[in-house]
């Protein structure tokens, strides 16, 4: 064989192993890309069924296009800590455009400080009364975060998933269903510091749920938003292009 031909056998080795290369990397690059654009879930929920949530942030919402969890407690009618609530009519409408209505409870008594008797009462009643007002249950958040033992024992017997108070962010495949974390807005809470949670769960694919509870002008309460913060988080959750889920939405799909 003359030198000719081995520069030519050499030259084409080189050239398929070059494009072999290029091709391992192209697809190893698509798949970073992939997981990457894969991102976080975000879910807002609400709790105590005020009409701050029915007059500014479900019209708000809206016109994003997002869709939240509102946790209602079954045996309130008109207010709650001074504060108005909104009608079952008004909540169904806001499950006819999508939302997701959830049980706060009967009435929004500490679940942990009850006996076994008044705890079940508690979980199984405030899901009957919600479902003949023509509302589809399945999640529950517990009044105040707070439970023990017992709530988690019985809990399962009537709801697909459990929201306490318990910090952080959730892994979107990995999560026990009846102590979902989440993150609490209160009134010191700045909508630049609820953002950073927003894209760091979306950078790390993970899901996030935020929890509103009064939204106002000028909160004095703890528990408490401002309006234009909310429309600055609203701005933000956008921005980010993260996407938006109730509750029940990302378990269904999981279970899926």
């Amino acid at each position: 064989m003359d030198i000719q031909k081995v520069k030519n056998i050499f030259l084409i080795f080189l050239i398929v192993c070059s494009l072999f290369v290029l091709f391992f990397l192209e697809g190893f690059s698509l798949k970073v890309k992939q997981y990457k654009n894969n991102g976080g879930i975000l879910s807002l929920s609400f709790d105590d069924g005020y009409i701050s949530h029915y007059n500014f942030a479900y019209p708000l919402m809206k016109k994003y296009e997002f869709k939240g969890t509102e946790y209602l407690v079954a045996n309130w009618s008109e207010k709650f800590e001074n504060k108005e609530l909104m009608t079952f009519e008004e909540a169904r409408k806001m499950q006819f455009d999508g939302w997701e209505i959830g049980s706060h409870s009967l009435s929004h008594a500490n679940l942990a400080s009850l006996s076994k008797d008044k705890l079940e009462r508690e979980l199984k009643l405030s899901k009957k009364i919600l479902i003949e007002n023509e509302f589809n249950i399945s999640s529950i958040a517990f009044p105040y975060g707070y439970y023990n033992e017992n709530v988690s024992n019985l809990v399962i017997n009537y709801y697909s998933s459990a929201r306490p108070l318990i910090d952080g962010y959730n892994f979107i495949n990995q999560t026990n269903l009846y102590k979902l974390k989440s993150k609490w807005i209160d009134k010191d809470s700045n909508f630049v510091e609820v953002c950073n949670w927003i894209n760091y769960a979306n950078f790390n694919n993970l899901w996030l749920i935020l929890v509103f509870h009064n939204i106002e002008d000028s909160p004095n309460e703890y528990w408490s938003e401002s309006t234009g913060d909310f429309q600055e988080i609203l701005k933000c959750i956008n921005e980010s292009k993260i996407e938006v889920k109730t509750i029940t939405e990302v378990i269904n799909e999981k279970r899926n």
